[in-house]
């Protein structure tokens, strides 16, 4: 009886064993994938920062526009009379 609880128990560790096997590989795939979503992120975030860049420049622009117009009606309002 010894003999079948000896083999019991070295058939349930191989078992574990190789199952702990397959944890330690879906882990490091997992934190691989983690290093790709963080990787992913980072650079989304710098092309926002990007963005965020032109359209402070567009509205800089736009603004300067805005102005020229402006001025340009008050000028053709002042010729009229």
């Amino acid at each position: 009886m010894a003999e079948l609880t000896q083999e019991l128990m070295l058939e349930l560790l191989t078992k574990m064993h190789e199952h702990i096997d397959t944890l330690d590989a879906s882990l490091v795939e997992i934190r691989s994938e983690m290093h790709c979503m963080s990787d992913t992120m980072t650079s989304m975030q710098q092309e926002i920062h990007s963005i965020y860049g032109v359209l402070g420049r567009h509205e800089g622009r736009l603004e300067r526009i805005e102005k020229r117009l402006v001025l340009r009606e008050l000028a053709e309002a002042q010729t009229r009379f």
